[in-house]
């Protein structure tokens, strides 16, 4: 079997909102919303949200229920400027580690948590998910295809398989 995995980013659309409230009503949203701290995700029940800032998240789901309306808050739709690539197997860590300077040991990254980073010269928010359910890179689409062709290119030594 080929290793790594990656989820081809033209058969997933997820929806994705960026939601920012202002700093002096951020901590309050975050409680009532369950909106995770620094560098965590969190799950709700129609979207899981990653840590961007002190002030913003980022919302990734089928849809987003109107409990998100914050006074004050913005949350814009960016569905169609981001892209998502999702990338599994046991060395998919290794995969990352290539092109990415975090440290991305099981120990220091584990499930949950989120970073802003760069990989291969692209800016990505890297989200570790389950132990065993990979990664998800969020990126600007119109820098996807370039993720996509350095993934491949580094993948080749481990073989991989587009799912």
């Amino acid at each position: 079997m080929a290793d790594p995995h990656l989820t081809d980013p033209a058969r997933t659309a997820p929806a994705i909102a960026h939601l920012r409230v202002p700093m002096a009503g951020a901590r309050a949203a975050a409680e009532r919303l369950s909106l995770p701290g620094p560098l965590r995700s969190a799950q709700a029940a129609d979207h899981r949200a990653l840590w961007l800032g002190p002030d913003q998240w980022l919302l990734i789901g089928d849809g987003f229920s109107e409990a998100l309306a914050v006074a004050g808050g913005f949350l814009t739709d960016v569905s169609h400027g981001r892209a998502a690539v999702r990338i599994g197997g046991p060395r998919a860590r290794e995969l990352l580690a290539k092109g990415c300077s975090l440290d991305l040991h099981a120990r220091v990254f584990r499930p949950g948590h989120c970073a802003q980073t760069s990989i291969a010269r692209t800016s990505v928010l890297l989200h570790a998910l389950g132990p065993d359910d990979g990664f998800d890179l969020y990126c600007a689409r119109s820098y996807a295809q370039s993720l996509w062709h350095w993934l491949t290119e580094a993948a080749a030594e481990f073989g991989y398989r587009v799912m």
